[in-house]
């Protein structure tokens, strides 16, 4: 399944990286502090959002 990243504000290598940083076992508020410097939106809200789009679990069931 090819996952497709269109209409965001922050940048698709911005949402990756904090999807990678959630799944090592960061929370949404440390996954959103450590991708601000890379211009990341800073809302643990959107992590979490970005999280319930792109859910492996849900993909793949």
């Amino acid at each position: 399944m090819r996952i497709i990243i269109e209409r965001e504000r922050t940048s698709a290598e911005v949402i990756l990286y904090a999807l990678y940083l959630y799944f090592l076992g960061l929370s949404f508020r440390g996954t959103s502090k450590a991708i601000q410097p890379f211009g990341g939106e800073g809302s643990h809200v959107a992590v979490w959002k970005w999280v319930q789009r792109f859910n492996p679990k849900r993909l793949y069931h």
